[in-house]
């Protein structure tokens, strides 16, 4: 199966996962700053940050090289996302809980509410999606 980066569903899945995910980190954040001020407020944005920019820079790697190589299957797109995500978020929890002095609970608490934006998207419907 080849990969057809003009695929609506694909995008549009992508793009609500991405919504859903910085509407729950915002309002995550906006709480953090009312409770409890402005630490935890810049830990729960290093826990949002930690969990939406692995998946978009997987969804904008996955994507340069699906037009680089469009012959390139879907499967081994979907690797090379999920690959990107993983390593991208070592790295940032070993670098922030290393080098940044923040609340590690509400990075991890963070990154927990804003990742619960993939089981939520499936609830949101397009306008104009058929319901099955």
């Amino acid at each position: 199966m080849e990969a057809n980066i003009h695929d609506d569903p694909i995008l549009v899945a992508g793009k609500r996962i991405l919504i859903a995910q910085a509407t729950l980190g915002l309002v995550f954040i906006a709480y953090e700053y009312m409770r409890s001020g402005s630490l935890s407020a810049e830990s729960a944005i290093t826990g949002v940050l930690i969990a939406i920019l692995p998946s978009l820079f997987g969804m904008v790697f996955a994507s340069i090289k699906s037009r680089v190589k469009p012959e390139e299957s879907l499967r081994d797109l979907m690797h090379l996302s999920r690959n990107i995500k993983v390593i991208y978020t070592i790295v940032m929890f070993v670098l922030t809980f290393r080098f940044m002095a923040l609340r590690n609970i509400v990075v991890l608490i963070g990154f927990c509410v804003t990742m619960f934006g993939h089981f939520l998207t499936p609830l949101f419907r397009d306008r104009f999606e058929r319901k099955a």
